[in-house]
């Protein structure tokens, strides 16, 4: 598969990068008004390098002057490798190690030094610049790398850097095809005819003509109209290439430098970030917890807040520590992202380093100990532990393979870890949901039983206890795919036991004091007496609450429903399940023989008026004997016809006890 590698031309001001680009690709990359009149490059700027061997490789020339950082480190966002060039006659100057530091820090996987201006002085010179230059970029990705001396004037080393940077180019990966399209804006143009054309380094994934791709972060959908790869119309570009894209429908005045573009829905944007910062060890003061810095990410620059994990300040040369940025405005980051910091009111470079992920949650110290273990594990790959710690965040869901690789990791390392868990009982599956830690699913297992249990036993005339009842005291926030796993599983094991809509348990067998048997022996008899007439707890209570509280009284014909001795019409009031199912019998008998049944007939049966009579009739249509049509009811399912025909009347459905 092909790569396209763009690579940085870096270095200090008037150390010679805009003459190197025009020696070897014959592009004046100094384009605008300005930077002809001052003789420095202000924007960054691409010139396409075709390759001996036929390989074509972005050249990417970027400010050398402190007052443009910001355009340097959004031009050097996007590069595989770097040019890293000293003037001889100069030496390292403080631009040259702000280059080198971004470059460092944005992850260049290779490249090499050109010692330019070499016509200018003379060999000890040379040496002691080298000396210099191999001193500077001891530990950065540039150590041990060539430095070839190169001269704009009489093109010495030439050769040296063509061969350089094809076999600096050849062995450097490239990046990522296969992922969701992904491209920071670095230049945004209109034309006329054509409208807007924003530019950039794709980062990942491709993009063809007539995509539609989104702007972020305002959210804006936008259609490719065309596709342009060094001035040449393409039908695709790929992770790697300079890409012109002309989008319709958006003004120039609605996207900028800084945006990005990306596939629709591909990535959403976010204000916190949880990063590894490392201060440059050249920086004269600490960065305190707290403190506000310019955050440069991708080709964005945006203020951000800084909250140190572990202590009240990062030292310069310390080891990296771990931070919370908290952002002006949300960015489309993904983990892995790299990023420099500067100061507010300063022009240097303070440090930089990765984003370990994106988060909506502010860091509190509270959850310190766990979250920095997490992040740790992140920062150093470690697959087994981040799946572990993964897992353990979400205490209350399953979770699945992708969401853990949203922590930047490859999903099928993660997946491989998954299915390990799995194979050594670590981790049970929940088909469609994901995955869940083993002790933490039997942790749940023994808390849920413990919460029915106590529902049971704070009241003993409690004998069910409701799933949603369950639910809520052990937590709300409980996923149902996993709750209903685990009432599965305690079922089957005989832990538990469904019935009447809720959940019994075996083992615990109410003990009623001899006061509440009392006071249910009144009730039974007290509803008998009643015959077809129902009854209330207030009319109960007002009979025989000399000594009883109306709550008590509650509790005991609830328990008594529950146990399907009386039925609770849906007014609230209580008939004995006798006294229903021979009201159910006269019903019956009356409809065979009329053909339906009307309120008055109703109330001749029952003995009472029509506010009594309602609730009984709605509760024999609830439990199906009855159907109502207009002002009358009949038998439902045919029954009255099969009377009519002779049969024999079946008693009243069972139900009618528990509704």
């Amino acid at each position: 598969m092909d790569k396209f590698i763009t690579v940085g031309v870096a270095g200090h001001v008037d150390h010679g990068k805009t003459r190197l680009v025009k020696v070897l690709t014959d592009i004046d990359t100094d384009r605008l008004g300005e930077e002809k009149r001052r003789g420095l490059s202000i924007e960054p700027s691409v010139a396409p390098w075709r390759l001996p061997s036929g390989k074509r490789i972005a050249l990417m020339d970027v400010p050398g002057h402190s007052d443009f950082l910001k355009n340097t480190i959004r031009g050097l966002s996007s590069v595989d490798m770097a040019i890293l060039i000293v003037a001889a006659d100069d030496g390292v100057m403080p631009q040259t190690r702000d280059h080198l530091a971004v470059l460092n820090f944005f992850d260049a996987k290779g490249g090499f030094i050109v010692l330019s201006k070499t016509d200018l002085v003379d060999q000890k010179t040379i040496s002691i610049a080298e000396s210099e230059i191999r001193e500077t970029v001891e530990n950065s990705f540039l150590n041990g790398k060539p430095i070839l001396q190169f001269s704009a004037m009489d093109r010495r080393g030439v050769d040296q850097i063509v061969h350089a940077a094809e076999s600096e180019s050849e062995r450097i990966a490239g990046k990522r095809q296969h992922s969701p399209f992904r491209m920071w804006i670095d230049q945004v143009r209109s034309f006329s005819g054509f409208g807007t054309v924003v530019s950039g380094t794709i980062f990942s994934g491709q993009i063809t003509h007539n995509d539609t791709v989104q702007i972020l972060p305002s959210g804006k959908d936008a259609k490719v109209r065309f596709l342009e790869v060094h001035h040449e119309r393409v039908s695709r570009a790929v992770a790697g290439q300079r890409v012109g894209v002309n989008i319709q429908g958006i003004s120039v005045q609605e996207v900028n430098a800084g945006m990005a573009l990306i596939a629709p829905g591909a990535y959403m944007p976010a204000g916190m970030l949880n990063a590894k910062l490392s201060i440059l060890q050249r920086v004269r003061a600490p960065l305190v917890n707290q403190q506000r810095v310019n955050l440069y990410i991708g080709t964005q620059c945006v203020k951000a807040l800084v909250v140190i994990m572990e202590q009240d300040r990062l030292r310069p040369g310390d080891e990296p520590g771990l931070v919370q940025f908290r952002l002006q405005e949300p960015l489309p980051v993904l983990p892995g992202d790299p990023y420099v910091i500067s100061g507010l009111n300063s022009v240097g470079i303070m440090g930089g380093g990765n984003i370990l992920e994106t988060t909506r949650e502010k860091f509190r110290a509270v959850k310190k100990e766990k979250n920095v273990s997490y992040l740790r594990a992140l920062g150093e790959k470690d697959v087994s532990k981040v799946t572990e710690l993964f897992l353990l965040k979400y205490a209350n869901r399953p979770v699945s393979a992708e969401e853990i690789a949203s922590s930047g990791l490859p999903i099928e390392k993660i997946e491989a870890e998954v299915k390990s868990g799995v194979k050594t009982r670590k981790l049970i599956v929940l088909e469609g949901r994901g995955y869940f830690p083993r002790n933490g699913y039997e942790t749940l297992i023994a808390r849920l039983m413990d919460v029915t249990k106590e529902v049971l036993e704070e009241n003993s005339y409690k004998m069910v206890v409701k799933a949603n009842e369950i639910r809520y005291r052990l937590d709300p926030a409980l996923d149902e795919s996993l709750f209903e796993r685990m009432l599965r599983d305690l079922c089957a094991e005989g832990k538990l036991l469904r019935c009447d809509g809720g959940y019994q348990v075996p083992t615990l067998v109410g003990n009623l004091s001899p006061n509440k048997k009392q006071l249910i022996e009144k009730l039974k008899e007290f509803a008998a007496s009643q015959g077809y007439t129902s009854f209330s707890v207030g009319t109960f209570h007002k009979l025989h609450g000399e000594d009883i509280q109306w709550r008590d009284v509650q509790k005991a014909l609830d328990y008594l429903h529950a146990q399907k001795k009386i039925v609770r019409l849906n007014d609230g009031r209580y008939l004995t399940c006798e006294a229903l199912q021979e009201i159910g019998e006269k019903v019956r008998t009356l409809i065979q023989r009329k053909g339906s049944l009307t309120i008055k007939d109703a109330t001749e049966i029952l003995g009472y008026g029509r506010f009594r009579t309602v609730p009984v009739l709605d509760h024999l249509d609830t439990i199906g004997l009855t159907r109502r049509i207009g002002d009358g009811r009949i038998l439902k399912s045919g029954d009255h016809l099969t009377a009519k025909r002779g049969g024999v009347i079946a008693p009243l459905p069972n139900r009618a006890l528990t509704n």
